[in-house]
């Protein structure tokens, strides 16, 4: 996979992964045939137009990224890995797929063997996540989509962070390889939606 070190929520950012699967939009390219369709008509749509930079902003989202680099801090102290900013990363194996890591680690060799997700949540949230004490279903797709993405991937980081709790303000998650069994069906099943998209795609242009 390759690095591309540019500030995320960049426009330059929108225009790399516009028409992409995505981190976020992985679990949908893996879903249901229905889920799978609204996807595609999406993601031909920004194929077709021109990058947008998406706006939405509450509360909770500015909070999120003012906090992050705190949380990538504890982390680190947390787990002893050092984790760097990165842009996005492209698959080498597949087109229109990037995700965007809140880390990465990088072996002697420069090699990116391992990542950070992180999530600032509600409190009661976080609790949820500590409790529960496993990857939320939620993001169970985006942590999976580097080890897809990768064979170079040994391990991916989870990471829940809140300040205001005082007694439990971090929780962390490691999974490896291992943990995802399933990696060559996923990674065929993403391979069969991005070549349909691509198909179609490619139909409305030559009809155009």
């Amino acid at each position: 996979m390759r690095k591309i070190d540019i500030p995320q929520g960049s426009y330059e950012w929108h225009q790399y992964r516009w028409g992409n699967v995505t981190g976020t939009s992985l679990g949908r390219a893996l879903g249901t045939p229905k889920v799978q369709q609204t996807l595609m008509f999406e993601q031909i749509a920004q194929r077709m137009t021109m990058a947008q930079i998406d706006d939405l902003s509450t509360p909770s989202m500015d909070r999120g990224r003012e906090l992050e680099p705190f949380a990538r801090t504890e982390v680190t102290q947390a787990t002893g890995i050092t984790f760097i900013d990165t842009g996005l990363l492209m698959s080498d194996q597949f087109s229109h797929f990037s995700i965007s890591p809140d880390g990465i680690f990088e072996d002697e060799q420069g090699v990116i063997t391992g990542g950070l997700e992180l999530k600032c949540p509600a409190s009661k949230t976080h609790v949820k996540y500590i409790i529960e004490d496993d990857i939320p279903r939620e993001y169970l797709a985006q942590v999976m989509a580097p080890f897809i993405m990768s064979d170079d991937v040994r391990f991916w980081c989870f990471g829940s962070f809140d300040d205001r709790n005082h007694e439990r303000p971090l929780f962390i998650k490691t999974v490896t390889r291992d943990d995802f069994p399933d990696i060559k069906a996923e990674r065929l099943k993403l391979r069969r939606f991005l070549i349909k998209v691509a198909e179609h795609h490619s139909n409305l242009s030559i009809a155009f």
